[in-house]
């Protein structure tokens, strides 16, 4: 099974990007103005620290340069701030949840169950889904 190279992405206050890596020995880190720009420096990153572990013949590099591909997680309040387009109500209605209630998710002032997430990011990926089927 392929892994793939998790990135928890944050969004500043000053509106920049900013990505780090979990799941590979160091950190490798990158921000841009926007997630794409993100996305492209985090690459760009990666591929240095790559070389930088070959010079240094590092034990593990063998199987992170497996590891190819990135997966960028977040968490609710997070998402909602990188992605403002997608509005609260209309995900809450799609996960069929009270819209006060992931409201209060996103701010924090009450929790999600892992379940209660899973439903969320279902609705989420449905959105995805439908938008992606969309052509001009």
């Amino acid at each position: 099974m392929k892994q793939l190279i998790q990135v928890y992405v944050e969004k500043a206050d000053d509106g920049t990007y900013w990505g780090t890596t979990q799941n590979i020995p160091g950190v490798v880190t990158a921000y841009g103005n926007s997630l794409e720009e993100l996305k492209e420096n985090l690459k760009a990153a990666f591929e240095d620290y790559l070389e930088v572990a070959e010079e240094e013949k590092e034990d593990w590099l063998n199987d992170v340069k497996q590891m190819d591909e990135f997966v960028y997680k977040m968490d609710l309040s997070s998402f909602f701030r990188l992605i403002p387009e997608v509005k609260i109500s209309a995900i809450a209605e799609k996960a069929n949840i009270n819209t006060s209630l992931l409201r209060q998710y996103v701010t924090g002032k009450s929790n999600p169950s892992e379940e209660r997430v899973k439903q969320i990011e279902k609705a989420i990926h449905e959105l995805g889904e439908e938008l992606l089927s969309v052509s001009f």
